[in-house]
């Protein structure tokens, strides 16, 4: 059995992961090819995975979770498992459906009213709706909140929004979209709220996908809003009062990142080490050689490091708390991490690292968006100073 990077797992987490995998590869990744040259998109895959691994259904999951007992820790297992097995087959299509399912049905599903709910998060659930998150503006990106240029006027029982939002996944195909934006009716215009806006509102457009270096599987575009007429009962939750509600779901894309992160290196590292066992130079192994032991060894180690992270609750049989330095030094180090694993890997292989048909060049390119998405490595680094003063001042 080849190292990789789960922790050490019983036979109900096995049969877990072993299942999840399995559905990955049988439902996505024979269509990897067709979405990473743009000829098919990733939505009809995204909707038959879920169906066949069943998740909150009947499917090839539902065996393994009713034989489970609470010591299988499945509820904190399971999330990371799903996320890794499949940015392991394609990270792109993980960035699609974690902004569908996971930031768009999360956030109506945290702050819409019923009828919000009701409406959108079981097709978000279950693939047949596919979400889009829209917080970044051409002139918005690292300072997303005092940039904001995209606003909404109320015009009695409607609002009127006017904008535009940039680097956003899933945009020339998505169905509903939550836009963020400024009241500008209520004095200060520093109110930033969530709308729902559905394809085919009047005034509300979309581009072409973007041309990009990685994540082809995960169609990026842009949202251009001019005068879009939407019933006051669009906006979310009829107005989110919390607090940092908008940073707070920024903290949960963070979050995430991690654990795309890690599949994507596992992959990489898994490559890497068979490749080095079967290719010969000198009459041997090049694993045998110590140099390409070190560059193996350096990339296990980062490995277990981002193991320990994203596996953190799973270890400790329960949600562990978490600070927002917490949360960005996770997002700082394992999305470095998988950058240098995967080119590491493509060191490993050497010319053939660089031809696609052996597919570390694709995860090096993929991976190398997790320093960008949901804030540069910069904003982190400055995030989690920021808040190690205020602890320290406090």
């Amino acid at each position: 059995m080849f190292p990789d990077c789960y922790p050490e797992l019983n036979e109900t987490q096995r049969l877990v992961r072993d299942t999840i995998r399995a559905v990955a590869e049988r439902e996505l990744k024979p269509h990897t090819p067709a979405m990473e040259s743009g000829e098919t998109l990733p939505y009809p895959y995204i909707k038959q995975f879920v169906a066949a691994l069943g998740m909150g259904s009947q499917g090839e999951l539902t065996a393994a979770m009713a034989a489970a007992a609470p010591e299988d820790k499945l509820e904190h297992f399971l999330p990371p498992a799903v996320a890794i097995e499949v940015s392991r087959v394609d990270g792109g299509v993980l960035v699609s459906w974690g902004v569908s399912f996971g930031q768009v049905g999360m956030t109506i599903g945290k702050y819409g009213t019923p009828e919000q709910q009701a409406k959108y998060v079981p097709g978000l659930q279950d693939g047949s709706i596919i979400g889009s998150w829209c917080l970044t503006e051409p002139g918005a990106g690292s300072d997303a909140f005092g940039s904001m240029q995209t606003h909404a006027r109320r015009d009695g029982d409607a609002y009127v929004l006017n904008g535009s939002k940039t680097f956003i996944t899933n945009a020339p195909y998505a169905d509903v979209f939550v836009v963020y934006a400024k009241l500008s009716d209520n004095g200060s215009g520093k109110d930033i709220q969530p709308f729902l806006v559905e394809r085919g509102t009047p005034g509300l457009e979309t581009s072409k996908p973007f041309k990009k270096m990685g994540t082809h599987s995960s169609p990026t575009g842009a949202v251009y809003l001019d005068d879009v007429r939407i019933p006051k009962e669009n906006l979310l939750g009829g107005g989110v009062r919390e607090r940092d509600h908008v940073k707070s779901r920024l903290g949960d894309e963070r979050a995430g990142m991690p654990t795309l992160s890690l599949g994507l290196a596992d992959r990489a590292f898994e490559l890497a080490l068979r490749y080095a066992m079967e290719r010969r130079q000198f009459g041997k192994p090049i694993v045998e050689f110590q140099l390409v032991q070190r560059r193996l060894a350096r990339m296990y180690g980062l490995l277990a490091n981002m193991r320990s992270f994203v596996f953190c609750d799973f270890l400790a049989g329960r949600k562990v708390p978490r600070t927002t330095a917490d949360v960005c030094a996770g997002k700082l180090y394992c999305c470095e991490a998988a950058t240098q694993i995967t080119h590491d890997a493509i060191h490993v292989l050497g010319g053939n690292g660089y031809m696609e048909e052996y597919e570390v060049e694709r995860l090096a390119r993929d991976a190398k968006l997790m320093e960008l998405g949901g804030g540069t490595t910069e904003i982190q680094e400055l995030t989690i100073a920021r808040n190690l003063i205020a602890q320290a001042t406090a």
